[in-house]
């Protein structure tokens, strides 16, 4: 009968375990959903601030700085990349830059079949 009980145990311990591992995957797909990833980076953002003008010392109005520091965050980052754009520049094909050395070499013959 000790044998019985012991694997009725075992089994109950077995899905215990498989009910514990499904909610850990189940908690685990919620986490990298984009939807939930993005919901929850915003709360987070939201939390911040609020704290930040919770910490506010009397001197400085907190939210408006916060808003021109984010406002000023966003222009240089745009700017950051509207540089990288600009010198990136454009980069050649290399079967158009080949066609184009070989267009060149055709006219400099011309130009010196011309001359003899």
């Amino acid at each position: 009968m000790a044998d019985k009980k012991s694997l009725d145990e075992m089994r109950d311990e077995a899905y215990r375990r498989q009910d514990n591992l499904a909610a850990d995957i189940d908690e685990l797909l919620d986490r990298v959903n984009p939807k939930n990833a993005v919901t929850r980076w915003k709360n987070e953002l939201v939390g911040s601030i609020k704290d930040f003008s919770a910490a506010d010392d009397g001197k400085t109005p907190a939210l408006p700085v916060a808003i021109a520091g984010g406002v000023i965050g966003v222009v240089l980052i745009g700017a950051g990349i509207a540089a990288a754009v600009a010198l990136s520049g454009r980069r050649e094909d290399p079967e158009e830059a080949s066609a184009q050395r070989a267009a060149e070499r055709l006219q400099e013959r011309r130009k010196a079949q011309k001359k003899n």
